[in-house]
């Protein structure tokens, strides 16, 4: 039987203005592609551990439910392109109940819980209409229900952008929305369920779209609690107090009060800033300032809402606002397309609200910031920015410090590879960027380095040793790149899994970091004589910002010191952007259009590359020498020619495992239905070393033609693996099958004249990745055989993913019985499955010394398990 356990999902926060929200210390959920995130901020090894499947779309908004004192509470509501919201409910966080009623995306949602178990739910589409939605957590537990809105309000072309709920002191209910007409829109509704919103009013002053908006109600004090602090001593308790953002660059705080209480306070309010104003001669402000009080009629109540502050700061359009409610004082959270989260709180010695912390790295190149979210201490920030990367700050005796968070890809993920090792892996997206995980020491599975950030998707990349990869995106070139001495002493220092052997002899001939010059194309390689030129140039050092000098004296010494003091931490986003690329050392031409497979050999002395084909003429595969990075020669001292067999697109490429024979097969998959085998030539001059000059009798060069398969398969063949023996490889396709194929030894006369004869396996939907477990495994105690078991994993288009045993019995040519096992599905992905890769090498426990294998899976909902 095969269990499984999941040790790292890596993934980005979508960009959208409400993907994230806090609910206590342990748990941050947020929209990632399909699905939503949930992450632990208390424990730096557990990051993501669960993804909530459901939604078909992107998932706009995630928001967890407030009760009627503001406090949060576990239920989550999630508002997705597909049209629809999704209510999941604390501890298993199944979905309880699916919210329909938008003709458009669901770009906003806000949820009140009652004290009588009501839960009021509205969420905002790009339909133009508002939905309100009522149930009772206790009624959804026995699984997903239907709901239909309960009241639909039309707000016509101006869309909300946001949505926000309070109680008022009587019981009734506050509705407030954000929209695109520049004001705040307040609906009422009294207390009970057989009421509707009513539009009441809407209040003036931004100058732009409001984006955002927060409620906070004010709770019962001492009466002197804030007294000292003119800011907020006017706040009365039951007062409900309204934060907005727009992209006017500013945040008003807006407060519901009974009328008879406020008036005469707002009134004092205006004469002190017009006095003070005539006093010193300064103006009172740049912003319009209304400081006329609107009237809210709800039920039998009056209540009196006002402009109480203006909060000026960003120099970019506010996308969130956040409230945290302290003993002491409250505190207000805001984050900007500037770049920066600021934290405001009534300043008691000037009464009025000021900044006290602006987080942020504004060199970091996070592009701005989407949205913030603060713990209910007002300790802890959480941030996103544009590329979904999270950001995370504490605060420790008044001074705010960058911790760790999660990282991963805000595009689909494409590949997925593993250095020869197995120390690391590499993926590669869609957004751009190739990116490597490795296990740090106390912190679990961390991204460790961005080697490439690049402008073009990334569709595919292969180790070519433990140093050095190659990859290839949507252009007509394949990139080589190596590692820097920056890398390998960070990797050395960080890494929970490394080996003295696994640096393989190269670091002494890496270049110390590498940079992407101004307006340049290509990593360039950074040397030590440049960098101390930079070092020497400087008059004064501290000018100079942190180089790849320092950053690789920093690892060393934190190396040393591991015994000491503990493990460094990890690169934070800053630090990945900035200090972990690779240098480009060289590039592959030959490919008409954009490369979409790349292999190496096990051996690291040849690599083949394929591009996108509608025709047989381009459908040919390239091999380069890693020596010399060019075709390998004939006798004729002419160039080899590509390899050809298919007439559409090759969609992968896979060497034979190193044993019994390194790298004897070169086997390749294509659009065209068919497989073809390719097998090694040996040298034309066998006395020649093999320093790149060796040529070759074959006119393909080391690989020729040795079997061909066509309509292999009814459909597109996505994928191919080879037997961890090479008797056998298998191919998946869209047709809804895996198939075994044997390897033969002989060399058939005509290459499409054997009979091939496959073992075939079927599956529910299409199959788009398969690998084989790199080893035999002893066979299990349910076993008769006693034969070693092949284990294969499959994975398809719906992001399911099997792993099936098979017994290896010797009398057989294939393996004819499988035994399959589904991961579960809380597991796998909420999308097409794109690559499957089994780490090289399996992982011992120190505890109970039992053996376990990783398998790492990348897929179209822009996340990585493993």
């Amino acid at each position: 039987m095969v269990t499984t356990r999941t040790e790292l999902i890596s993934t980005a926060c979508n960009r959208t203005a409400h993907a994230l929200d806090w609910l206590d210390s342990s748990l941050i959920a947020f929209g990632a592609g399909d699905c939503v995130a949930l992450y632990d901020p208390s424990t730096a090894s557990k990051g993501i551990y669960a993804t909530l499947q459901g939604h078909t779309k992107r998932v706009n908004c995630a928001q967890f439910a407030r009760t009627e004192t503001g406090e949060r509470r576990g239920v989550l509501v999630s508002g997705s392109a597909d049209g629809t919201a999704r209510v999941w409910v604390q501890p298993s966080w199944e979905c309880a109940a699916v919210l329909r009623g938008h003709a458009g995306a669901v770009v906003a949602a806000a949820t009140l819980c009652l004290a009588d178990g009501l839960a009021i739910a509205v969420t905002a589409g790009t339909d133009g209409a508002l939905c309100v939605y009522e149930f009772r957590i206790a009624d959804l537990a026995d699984g997903a229900v239907d709901l239909e809105p309960v009241q639909k309000v039309d707000v016509g072309a101006r869309n909300a952008l946001a949505v926000a709920l309070a109680v008022l002191p009587d019981g009734s209910i506050v509705l407030a929305t954000g929209n695109t007409d520049k004001r705040v829109h307040v609906y009422a509704r009294g207390g009970g369920s057989a009421t509707a919103f009513v539009k009441a009013l809407a209040l003036d002053g931004h100058d732009d779209w409001v984006t955002t908006l927060a409620f906070a109600p004010i709770q019962p004090r001492a009466a002197d609690a804030w007294a000292s602090n003119a800011a907020i001593a006017h706040w009365a308790p039951r007062d409900v107090v309204l934060a907005s953002g727009s992209q006017d660059k500013y945040v008003r705080v807006w407060r519901i009060g009974v009328a008879s209480e406020q008036q005469g306070a707002d009134a004092k309010a205006v004469l002190d800033a017009v006095a003070d104003s005539l006093r010193t001669g300064a103006s009172i402000g740049d912003a319009p300032l209304s400081t006329r009080a609107h009237t809210l009629a709800v039920a039998q109540s009056t209540y009196a809402v006002s402009l109480d502050a203006v909060l000026l700061g960003h120099d970019g359009w506010v996308h969130s606002v956040a409230w945290a409610q302290q003993a002491h004082e409250p505190a207000l959270v805001t984050a900007s397309a500037d770049g920066s989260v600021m934290v405001w709180q009534p300043d008691a010695d000037a009464g009025v609200w000021s900044s006290t912390a602006r987080l942020g790295d504004a060199g970091s190149g996070v592009l701005g910031f989407l949205g913030a979210a603060v713990d209910a201490t007002a300790t802890s920030v959480c941030a996103y920015g544009y590329h979904g990367a999270l950001h995370a700050w504490t605060a420790q005796d008044g001074a705010w410090t960058p911790g760790l968070s999660p990282s991963g890809h805000f595009g689909a993920v494409h590949d997925v590879c593993w250095a020869p090792h197995g120390a690391y892996m590499l993926t590669a997206s869609l957004d751009q960027t190739t990116r490597l995980f490795a296990p740090c020491v106390a912190s679990g599975w961390r991204e460790i380095a961005r080697p490439q950030i690049h402008g073009y998707d990334m569709r595919c990349a292969a180790f070519v040793s433990a140093f050095c990869y190659i990859s290839a995106a949507d252009e007509k070139v394949v990139r080589v790149f190596r590692a820097t001495q920056q890398f390998v002493a960070a990797w050395h220092a960080l890494s929970a899994d490394y080996e003295p052997g696994d640096s393989d002899g190269e670091t002494h001939t890496l270049a110390v970091g590498a940079a992407l010059p101004v307006l340049g194309l290509s990593n360039k390689a950074v040397d030590a004589a440049h960098v101390q030129a930079l070092r020497d140039a400087a008059d004064d050092s501290h000018q100079v910002r942190r180089t790849h000098t320092d950053v690789v004296a920093s690892a060393a010494i934190a190396r040393a010191q591991r015994g000491q003091d503990g493990a460094p931490p990890p690169p934070l986003e800053e630090d990945l952007l900035r200090h972990t690329l690779w240098p480009e050392v060289d590039k592959l031409y030959g490919h008409p259009y954009e490369v979409f497979a790349v292999a190496a050999t096990h051996a690291g002395d040849w690599v083949a590359t394929a591009c996108k084909a509608t025709s047989e003429r381009f459908a040919a595969i390239r091999l380069y020498s890693t020596h010399t990075w060019q075709p390998p020669a004939t006798t004729t001292d002419a160039a080899a020619l590509p390899l050809a067999a298919h007439s559409l697109t090759v969609t992968r490429l896979r060497f034979s495992p190193p044993a019994p024979t390194a790298d004897r097969y070169l086997l390749s998959v294509s659009r065209d239905r068919s497989w073809a085998l390719y097998e090694r030539q040996p040298h034309a001059d066998p006395t020649r070393p093999p320093d790149g000059t060796e040529t070759y009798g074959c006119a393909t060069g080391p690989y020729r033609l040795v079997a061909r398969q066509q309509k292999a398969h009814m459909r597109i063949v996505w994928d191919a693996a080879w037997a961890p023996d090479a008797r056998f490889f298998a191919t998946a396709s869209r047709d809804k099958t895996v198939k075994l194929w044997p390897v033969e030894d002989r060399e058939p006369v005509d290459v499409d004249a054997a009979k091939w004869k496959p073992v075939v396996l079927a599956f529910p939907e299409p199959v788009t990745a398969i690998d084989f477990l790199p080893s035999l495994l002893a066979s299990s105690s349910s076993s008769s055989s006693g034969a070693p078991e092949y284990v294969l994993a499959a994975a398809l288009e719906s992001g399911r993913i099997f792993v099936l045993v098979g017994s290896g019995d010797s009398g057989a040519a294939l393996p004819a019985v499988w035994k399959p096992s589904e991961v579960p599905r809380s597991q796998t992905h909420a999308a097409m499955v794109r690559r499957l890769a089994w780490r090289p090498r399996p992982s011992r426990s120190v505890l109970t010394a039992e053996r376990s294998w990783h398998l790492a899976s990348a897929s179209d909902d822009h996340s990585v398990h493993f």
